[in-house]
């Protein structure tokens, strides 16, 4: 066994169990027993038997299905109470029940009419065959829950193998232009198991870039959400950036010095819209445009960075600036933190105390005083809010006074 060999556990049924946590081991349990009454085959696939091979948590659980998965589906969701999802029409279900979800697809296989396109699926093939489409060797491995290959280990592209020896590879010469979006995923494994690109996968990866283009912003959105749920969130970026993923994704799209500075003292999982602005805020304005239009990020992540570009901007804590600033929200914040902690500590301090600052009259005293609605009642309390915030009225007596002196001095409708 070589240096860079790591060692496999053998994957079995009650390994598998014991690896879930207990809402999600009740499922897999009551998916097993349904699928044994009803005589067909059930096979959990892809990275649960991947993750328990390594040795690592299982998160996810998906379960191939040699019949209908949303029949299998609804009867699992009756017997645990949870709440079944189907779509007939892909042969696929969920069930969700306990805090937890397991996904269940009908065996297939899948043609892609052009790049980028969703496949056109193809029902009632073997596990071999359904292991044949799936994106790299690691994950292109079942373990046989019931039916007459239960507690088999199907592993037809040596992925076992490959985990051993950290090697990520590609099923075909087609993977990345049948499915782009495999680019993205393929950076989150070999973050995720320190796996390294065979030569053959490392120039697919070079060449297939291109073919990020015709993939929609909606589907890149959800990769770069998965990428912000990695714990080892700053590799995942690195890899990310060095394979020409981010550039391909979207224009100048790169991890700046200044966002792997940020990144380095965290762990993920980090929010989505935390994570965009700090990668974001530190690039040109056109750049975290085209990105955030490329990647149809949501309103709320799209104000993240542009709320950390402002804060980054105006380290000046006085009262306009205060005031402008005011209105950015906490993602904003924290990705700024994160890129600037020095200013951005005394920015953020004062806008906290800005923020908690109130005029001590309020519009009724104000109106009792003699100061007319409309502006002149709104500029009088701004007025009023900046005065109290630099200290320089003690209390509402004091407020009353000078009030009645600016009414007394300027026409009220200059207050």
């Amino acid at each position: 066994m070589s240096r860079t060999d790591h060692p496999l556990k053998h994957p079995t049924v009650n390994d598998l169990e014991a690896a879930l946590v207990e809402p999600l081991r009740e499922l897999l349990r009551v998916a097993k027993a349904t699928a044994e009454a009803e005589r067909v085959e059930l096979w959990a696939v892809g990275g649960a038997v991947r993750d328990l091979a390594v040795g690592i948590g299982v998160r996810d659980l998906d379960l191939a299905v040699a019949g209908d998965a949303g029949g299998l589906a609804t009867a699992v969701a009756e017997r645990t109470g949870g709440a079944a999802t189907v779509e007939a029409r892909f042969g696929t279900a969920s069930v969700e029940a306990g805090g937890c979800r397991i996904d269940l697809a009908a065996l297939r296989t899948e043609r892609y009419a052009r790049p980028g396109a969703l496949p056109t699926v193809r029902l009632g093939a073997s596990i071999e065959e359904d292991l044949a489409r799936r994106d790299f060797s690691v994950n292109a491995v079942a373990l046989g829950l019931a039916g007459a290959r239960a507690g088999e280990v199907i592993d037809p592209f040596g992925g076992l193998g490959d985990l051993a020896a950290r090697r990520l590879r590609v099923l075909h010469e087609r993977s990345f232009i049948d499915d782009a979006t495999r680019l993205w995923r393929g950076v989150r494994y070999a973050a995720r198991l320190a796996l390294r690109p065979t030569a053959e996968t490392a120039r697919l990866i070079e060449e297939g870039g291109r073919w990020l283009a015709p993939i929609s912003g909606q589907r890149l959105w959800v990769e770069f959400e998965r990428t912000a749920e990695e714990r080892r969130v700053l590799e995942t970026l690195r890899l990310l950036d060095g394979w020409g993923v981010l550039g391909a994704t979207c224009g100048e799209f790169e991890l700046s010095e200044a966002s792997a500075r940020a990144l380095r003292p965290r762990r993920g999982p980090i929010p989505a819209s935390v994570l965009l602005a700090v990668l974001l805020a530190p690039l040109p304005t056109t750049v975290r445009g085209a990105v955030v239009s490329r990647l149809r990020a949501p309103r709320e992540a799209a104000r993240a960075v542009e709320d950390s570009a402002a804060l980054i901007e105006g380290h000046a804590t006085d009262l306009d600036s205060l005031d402008r600033l005011s209105g950015t929200g906490e993602p904003g914040r924290t990705a700024a933190s994160w890129l600037d902690p020095g200013p951005q500590r005394a920015l953020q301090g004062a806008l906290r105390r800005w923020a908690q600052t109130r005029a001590h009259l309020d519009a009724g005293e104000l109106l009792e005083l003699g100061v007319p609605r409309g502006p002149v009642l709104g500029a009088t309390l701004r007025r009023l809010r900046r005065e109290r915030y630099l200290g320089t009225l003690a209390g509402a007596a004091e407020a009353r006074h000078v009030v009645r002196a600016w009414l007394a001095e300027e026409p009220a409708d200059h207050v």
